[in-house]
Order: C-alpha cells, then sequence, then structure tokens
C-alpha cells in the first residue's frame, strides 16, 4: 500500500489548486505527527524542498508566493502506484530537514 498526500496551493487573491502526490508506503501516527510539526505555523510548507511536486496556476503573478498548506488529515492509504521515489520515512527525514530552515525566498518558476 502507498499513502496519496494532498496539499494546496492558495494565491494572495484566495484562487486554490489542490496538488496531490502519492509515496511508497504508509505513515504510522507518530510519523504524521513529526510532520506536522515541521510544517511553519503548523500548516504552510514549500513542497519543492521536500521533494513534492508544486502546481501552481499557468501565469504567474504579484499574488503568487511559495507557500502550500498541508494538513495530515489529507494522508489517505492507495493502492495506486508512488508518483515520487520517497518512502514514508524519506518523507519524514525531508521535512525534518526542512523544519525551521524553510527558504520563502525561493524564485518562482
Amino acid at each position: 500500500m502507498n499513502t496519496k498526500i494532498e496539499y494546496l496551493y492558495r494565491d494572495a487573491s484566495n484562487y486554490k489548486k489542490i496538488n496531490q502526490v502519492i509515496v511508497s508506503g504508509t505513515f504510522d501516527e507518530a510519523q504524521k505527527e513529526s510532520i506536522q510539526d515541521c510544517l511553519s505555523d503548523g500548516e504552510y510548507f514549500i513542497p519543492k524542498q521536500v521533494g513534492f511536486p508544486e502546481i501552481r496556476f499557468d501565469k504567474l503573478t504579484e499574488d503568487d508566493h511559495c507557500w502550500f498548506e498541508l494538513s495530515v488529515e489529507n494522508f489517505s492509504v492507495t493502492s495506486l502506484p508512488a508518483e515520487i521515489q520517497m518512502s514514508a520515512e524519506d518523507v519524514v527525514n525531508a521535512f525534518l530537514a526542512a523544519k525551521d530552515n524553510w527558504d520563502d525566498s525561493i524564485k518562482l518558476a
């Protein structure tokens, strides 16, 4: 089994784009809590820094930024194949590495 993780991009005008990624394996509650503890203000992260894809809108505007919203409530077990080469443990380690080091100076492309 694998895990589908949904996360949200919301620009400054409140336009939203749902993102998702499927990672190899499943997360236990302690791993989910570890990820939650790594988020800025308990909900924000920068997907690029943890190896997740980023989908925004086609055109960048002054409303765009690098932050996405994540809730561990949006982790669900799936039989679909993994989309990235990261296990649940790899994801936790990536979030731990980014904790308190979120780089919001990243240029949007």
